[in-house]
């Protein structure tokens, strides 16, 4: 799970993450690695500061296909999508 390291995420997080979630889900995560790390980078080059936030909330819908991830998000507004994340990273659940 070090790769989250080098999205910005902080080792605290990391460990607090990963003592919290089923050790099937973690074992997904590190598998699935790649797609996760292209799944984070759409948030962050979206420009979403809370994306540390909206994985440990989330981390399942960081595991879909790259392509439906983005499709997700794409359909709103760019700042309006983010000005709701930021304030309630919760909406994710809804999008």
């Amino acid at each position: 799970m070090m790769y989250l390291k080098d999205l910005g995420f902080d080792e605290e997080t990391i460990k607090n993450f990963k003592e919290n979630i089923p050790e099937l889900a973690l074992g997904k995560l590190i598998e699935e690695q790649e797609t996760i790390t292209t799944n984070i980078n759409y948030l962050k080059d979206l420009g979403v500061k809370n994306y540390v936030d909206a994985f440990v909330k989330f981390y399942n819908m960081f595991l879909m296909n790259p392509k439906l991830f983005e499709e997700i998000f794409s359909k709103y507004d760019r700042d309006d999508l983010i000005a709701k994340l930021e304030k309630n990273v919760a909406i994710m659940e809804y999008l």
